[in-house]
């Protein structure tokens, strides 16, 4: 029996307490507040990278290298990560958001397609020391704390056979 009044009052609670969240989400002080906008999720940043990628023996530029933005902890790379291609021009423009700060930000350069864009190329890793990292714009929100420019010049050997 007291575990059934026990399971009707968590219930109860669970409703009131849910009903009370829903309706703190339209006070008039949070809506001037948030300028008539309320936002869930946790801070971040966006991050422009750019760059070059080109071969260490040719200086040639090189297409079709994927290069992934993450982070480094411990030595390993964390679950925020995006991928962009170089062009054919070895160029690299891309965007992707993440937590708002320049630590432990790490570029990953692996070739994919083999032989068809100048030989196979070794992976590398450029770390935050590496790059050049750039607070460039300051947003005025709750949440979205800037934009920064991650720029790079990666050299890439061929792998050894």
């Amino acid at each position: 029996m007291k575990a059934k009044v026990r399971h009707i009052y968590e219930l109860i609670a669970g409703a009131i307490l849910s009903l009370l969240g829903f309706t703190s989400c339209d006070k008039e002080e949070l809506n001037e507040y948030f300028e008539g906008r309320v936002e869930y999720g946790m801070p971040h940043a966006t991050f422009k990278v750019v760059g070059d990628v080109k071969a260490v023996e040719s200086g040639k530029p090189i297409e079709g290298i994927v290069v992934k933005f993450g982070r480094e902890a411990d030595g390993d790379r964390t679950w925020e990560t995006a991928e962009f291609k170089s062009d054919k021009n070895g160029k690299v423009d891309g965007s992707t958001q993440a937590w708002p700060s320049e630590e432990g930000i790490m570029l990953t350069f692996e070739d994919i397609d083999g032989d068809e864009n100048g030989g196979v190329f070794a992976p590398d890793t450029l770390r935050a020391k590496d790059l050049k990292i750039t607070f460039v714009e300051d947003k005025d929100s709750h949440w979205h704390k800037g934009v920064y420019t991650v720029s790079f010049e990666a050299k890439l050997k061929k792998a050894k056979k």
